[in-house]
């Protein structure tokens, strides 16, 4: 029995404009061969509950499926994990642990004023243990963190399912919750949660490197997040992605 957990919530959507199994395909093919080598389950959610408004707040239900293990690793299915990436739950410990989400300061400050003026009056978020909610390493012991986002979802829902403000759907809400609640958050290299690879050129290669044109983020990231530009160039990407380094997770 493996003690370790991979959650990943891959719903195709009528509320969504683009299929998600599209790209997801790769993101799976991915995390199956490294949770594999790595002793550990993978639970992939592709069936969407009525009781949500989107599919993605049925990463809630993680609280209950990942109760019996004792680590646990919730990923979003635009992530692809290096073939050889190092065993995370060896590395962490007790608490929560993700990559610090300084991609797009502006939009995080908006989603933090925004879902904060509304939900968490007076209380200030400390941006430096803001982290990206679509990769996210913890114990057992901290999984309570989706329990209490999921009743705070279920307290809010009609106004949760047609907000207008903008700012995102739970992440920073996920970042309330943790915060608000003291959870124990570190952060982790952003190898672990590679997020607007765009911005930061990782999509380049070193061109003074004789005929290696590998990319940027294949050589030095271990979770690669398809995040931050448009969805419609998500699929593209992925599988470009996947036909590079295919050959690796045979």
């Amino acid at each position: 029995v493996n003690k370790n957990l991979v959650y990943m919530v891959a719903i195709d959507h009528n509320k969504s404009q683009y299929k998600h199994s599209d790209f997801s395909q790769f993101s799976i093919k991915s995390w199956k061969y490294w949770c594999k080598k790595n002793n550990a389950d993978l639970h992939i959610v592709t069936k969407h509950k009525e009781e949500y408004g989107f599919p993605i707040w049925n990463k809630l239900d993680v609280c209950e499926v990942g109760k019996d293990y004792e680590k646990i690793a919730i990923v979003d299915c635009d992530t692809m994990v290096k073939w050889d990436a190092p065993n995370i739950f060896e590395q962490i410990d007790t608490g929560i642990y993700g990559v610090n989400d300084a991609a797009n300061l502006r939009w995080v400050y908006d989603s933090v004023n925004n879902y904060g003026d509304e939900f968490f009056p007076g209380f200030k978020m400390n941006l430096e243990k803001y982290i990206n909610a679509g990769v996210v390493y913890l114990d057992n012991s901290s999984l309570s963190v989706y329990e209490k986002l999921r009743d705070f979802y279920f307290k809010n829902k009609e106004e949760l399912n047609n907000w207008s403000k903008g700012g995102g759907k739970e992440q920073t809400l996920f970042n309330f919750i943790l915060q608000t609640n003291d959870y124990d958050v570190k952060l982790l290299p952003p190898i672990w949660n590679l997020v607007s690879m765009h911005k930061t050129e990782l999509f380049s290669y070193n061109w003074q490197d004789g005929d290696d044109t590998t990319p940027f983020f294949i050589k030095y990231g271990y979770v690669w997040h398809f995040t931050g530009f448009e969805i419609e160039k998500r699929f593209n990407m992925m599988r470009d992605t996947w036909r590079l380094t295919e050959s690796k997770y045979a």
